[in-house]
């Protein structure tokens, strides 16, 4: 089966105000045997809800034999996966620093 790439590109923030916006968007960029690629260059805020959004769909991508990248980390998603020790786990690639 194509092992297929599939864009998204977050801008803003991604908090737990837009969580609930952004999540629908990125699961349905979810699909079987699919990586998805998550841009996070234009995030300019990002909480707990955030970080949790970003491992989901990675578990969902998973789940269904694809995978989720991200890509492109502003200082704001860089500063936020540090501080709960969760860069190495997403590693984005990419971006500032």
């Amino acid at each position: 089966m194509n092992h297929d790439t599939r864009a998204v590109e977050l801008r803003d923030e991604l908090t737990i105000q837009t969580a609930a916006v952004e999540f629908p968007r990125l699961l349905a960029a979810v699909d079987k045997n699919a990586t998805v690629r998550v841009g996070l260059a234009g995030v300019t805020e990002m909480d707990t809800a955030g970080l949790q959004l970003l491992l989901a769909v990675r578990r969902e991508a998973r789940r269904l034999g694809g995978d989720a990248e991200f890509h492109d980390a502003s200082d704001a998603v860089r500063a936020a996966l540090a501080i709960v020790h969760l860069d190495d786990k997403l590693r984005p690639a990419g971006g500032a620093g």
